[in-house]
């Protein structure tokens, strides 16, 4: 396998080209700004051409001088070419003529100079002679000077001409380099995008993964939150079963001694007195022995119900169902049970629907009415109302009866619990704790509020079946 480059060489040599024609765009720039500074050459052809224009001046001024013009200053004249010539002779002209080989010619005109400076102290108006001999001197002074100022000028152009070419290398070297840097300034944003589009990949990826280990974790979470819970379950359903059996063996002592005692004596009475007991006395015996025995069935189908709510065997279905059909009928068997009793329901006008357990809702109904027409005067009418608060309904049941001491309210759902007013009427205290479980089995509860001596309201909640998918149930 090969190995990997590392993530920071290309873009290491992109910035070192970049750098690298940059810095040698600016040295070709600033070679070009300095050789534009030198103008040697200029000033060179400068004071030849000054210097050839004061020898001729010179000439001419002693030409007049000679014909009797008396502002002819030839002196003068001398003077100025004298220091043209000084000038041409001295410093970087001086070397600039060693350089193109002319530094001899202009020693000669110096000489030939030299030679003039005497004629002109003697000059005087006449004839040609006295011309002659200066222009003797002068001519071969400005043909030399012609001589240099030729050699300067071809100098020049051929000095123009490199620095031109020179300046083109330079410009093209330039222009290479302003390419170089703009191709690595591209490859430079070429790799910046492609390290925000790495990084932005590796942050999907990053997030991918950290959405997988959260997934796998919830899922682990959840395997080990549920095996909690399920041993939690199990363990309050062992505890629930333990007290259930406890409880039970205490009740079974206590409620199920009485109708055996009931049904025992009964028996041997019947036994004994058989033949002496008129038909009417020996079927009221026959009622009473009935009546324990559907006591003792009563609270073993309670035990029964109990030990299966702790064993979490009853399980509801529930479905869209009519709460007030539920309710009038409930009300009409337990009015034909008792003998007539009366029992007022009053519900709005709209259908109430409720989402329970049809059976479930019977049994709590039957349980709730029965145990407000026991601890209530037969003359005390029962009333039941009917009604939706938000997404639950409610059935409130009234009595007229005994009430419940305050101070016992909060133990009322407690299995086994019996109020101490109700001590001398028959009861077995798991009525309530089941319904109060079957309720809430069904999201739903059962509140209750009472006044000793005055009355007891029990409501029963149920969740709505507005938004339930479900019919309702004829």
């Amino acid at each position: 396998m090969r190995p990997r480059r590392p993530a920071y060489v290309l873009p290491g040599l992109a910035i070192l080209a970049f750098a690298t024609f940059l810095g040698l765009a600016l040295v070709r720039l600033f070679l070009v700004e300095q050789d534009m500074r030198d103008n040697v050459d200029e000033n060179m052809l400068w004071v030849i051409s000054q210097a050839q224009v004061a020898s001729h001046r010179l000439d001419g001024a002693v030409n007049r001088h000679l014909l009797g013009d008396t502002d002819a200053d030839p002196e003068l004249r001398f003077d100025i070419l004298v220091s043209r010539l000084v000038l041409l002779g001295a410093g970087p002209q001086r070397r600039y003529l060693e350089e193109i080989g002319f530094a001899e010619e202009l020693d000669r005109a110096l000489l030939n100079l030299e030679a003039i400076e005497p004629l002109l102290e003697n000059l005087e108006p006449r004839p040609l002679a006295n011309d002659m001999v200066v222009h003797a001197h002068l001519e071969p002074l400005m043909g030399q000077l012609n001589r240099i100022a030729n050699a300067v000028m071809v100098q020049e152009w051929e000095a123009t001409g490199s620095r031109l070419d020179a300046h083109r290398r330079s410009m093209l070297q330039t222009i290479a380099s302003i390419l170089g840097i703009l191709l690595s300034g591209l490859l430079l944003v070429a790799l910046l995008f492609h390290a925000l589009r790495q990084r932005r990949d590796a942050q999907r990826a990053l997030m991918a993964h950290r959405d997988r280990l959260e997934e796998e974790v919830e899922r682990h979470i959840c395997r080990y939150r549920k095996a909690a819970e399920a041993l939690t379950q199990a363990l309050k359903r062992e505890r629930g079963v333990s007290e259930f059996y406890r409880s039970f063996a205490g009740m079974v002592s206590h409620q199920f001694r009485t109708p055996l005692a009931v049904i025992d004596s009964g028996l041997q009475r019947l036994i004994r007195r058989h033949g002496d007991m008129a038909p009417a006395q020996r079927l009221t015996r026959y009622h009473q022995l009935r009546e324990a025995v559907a006591q003792m069935t009563r609270l073993v189908e309670s035990s029964l119900t109990a030990a299966r709510l702790d064993g979490a065997q009853v399980e509801a279905q529930p479905e869209s169902c009519n709460l007030t059909d539920l309710v009038e009928q409930a009300c009409r068997f337990q009015s034909e049970a008792r003998g007539g009793s009366q029992i007022r329901v009053s519900a709005q006008g709209a259908p109430l629907l409720a989402w329970c357990d049809r059976s479930l809702v019977e049994q709590i109904l039957a349980n709730l009415l029965s145990n407000a027409l026991k601890y209530s005067a037969t003359t005390e009418p029962i009333s039941v109302h009917l009604g939706a608060e938000g997404e639950r309904l409610y059935c409130r049941i009234e009595d007229g009866g005994i009430g419940i001491p305050a101070d016992e309210l909060p133990r009322l759902f407690e299995r086994f619990f019996r109020s101490r007013n109700a001590r001398e009427i028959s009861g077995l205290g798991l009525g309530l704790n089941i319904a109060r479980h079957l309720a809430q089995i069904q999201d739903g509860d059962i509140t209750v509020s009472s006044v000793e001596g005055e009355g007891t309201t029990f409501t029963l909640w149920l969740p709505a079946a507005t938004g339930r998918t479900q019919d309702v149930d004829a």
